[in-house]
């Protein structure tokens, strides 16, 4: 916004004349206060502001005025309010208008505005700063928590692996043992075909977590009890949640869900539909 039309709204708007604003060179935006003297007093480039009599009324400790300046022997000037800066001036200024005071203000007070922005927004940054930190290290922290908890299952799922890599290598050498004695004993027998054509699978009882069968027979299974803990249903899979050695599979907490006595047959049949198989606890 033009200059000369920010007077001539004003001037129209509240009867000031031209002559009152002044020389532009000599307008200034000033804040006032009161010395232990009881003088009220400004500063303008270090040079002490006196009210000038026409203002004395109207200019108090504590405003801040758009002010025309007049030098007095060189030694202090004396200011002629021309415009309260307060809520009511602000909040009736257009968008342009307070852009333009702002940028004079920062200008010829910028040594002022500085540091009181800085103590004034100092702890809000300070705090801002800390929760941005504490955000931060919360989401690395959960990642790095993640992490750790990664590492751990890779860590027990390489320790079953070596098992089940120990305990395969012991069974390929069991059964080529047993496949020398058979074909030295029944010449021409197929030794898996015998092996797998039981057909009634039973599953044993061998302690207070531990099952075994011949039905066992792979490396990892899925194992599923049922909400009413009356079922268990096992079938094999790569993924599988536990693992089987040496045909034998330990279930943690089954003692606890089927208390364990003596060795015994489970209830148990296999289910084509599902692939696997039916321990009745």
């Amino acid at each position: 916004m033009d200059f000369n039309d920010f007077l001539t709204e004003y001037n129209e708007k509240y009867g000031i004349s031209k002559d009152d604003w002044g020389s532009i060179g000599k307008n200034v935006i000033i804040s006032f206060s009161e010395e232990d003297t009881g003088r009220v007093v400004a500063r303008y480039k270090g040079v002490p502001v006196f009210r000038h009599r026409d203002s004395e009324k109207t200019i108090s400790a504590g405003d801040t005025w758009i002010c025309s300046l007049d030098m007095s022997r060189d030694t202090y000037y004396f200011a002629k309010g021309l415009q309260k800066i307060d809520a009511s001036f602000m909040y009736e200024l257009k968008r342009d208008q307070i852009e333009e005071i702002a940028n004079a203000v920062w200008k010829e007070q910028k040594h002022v505005i500085e540091p009181l922005l800085e103590d004034k927004y100092k702890k809000i940054m300070e705090e801002q700063l800390a929760q941005a930190v504490d955000d931060t290290r919360g989401k690395y922290e959960e990642q790095i928590g993640a992490m750790r908890d990664s590492i751990r299952q890779l860590e027990q799922r390489d320790a079953e692996n070596k098992q089940i890599i120990s305990s395969l290598q012991e069974q390929r050498e069991a059964a080529k043992r047993m496949e020398c004695t058979i074909n030295e004993t029944v010449p021409g027998s197929d030794l898996a075909n015998d092996f797998f054509a039981v057909k009634d699978i039973q599953v044993r009882r061998e302690g207070p977590d531990k099952i075994s069968s011949q039905f066992f027979n792979r490396s990892r299974y899925f194992v599923h009890l049922s909400a009413d803990h009356r079922l268990l249903t096992i079938k094999p899979h790569e993924n599988g949640n536990v693992i089987c050695i040496n045909s034998t599979i330990v279930l943690a907490g089954l003692n606890l869900i089927s208390p364990f006595e003596v060795s015994c047959d489970m209830i148990s049949e296999y289910s084509p539909q599902y692939g696997g198989l039916k321990i009745y606890l």
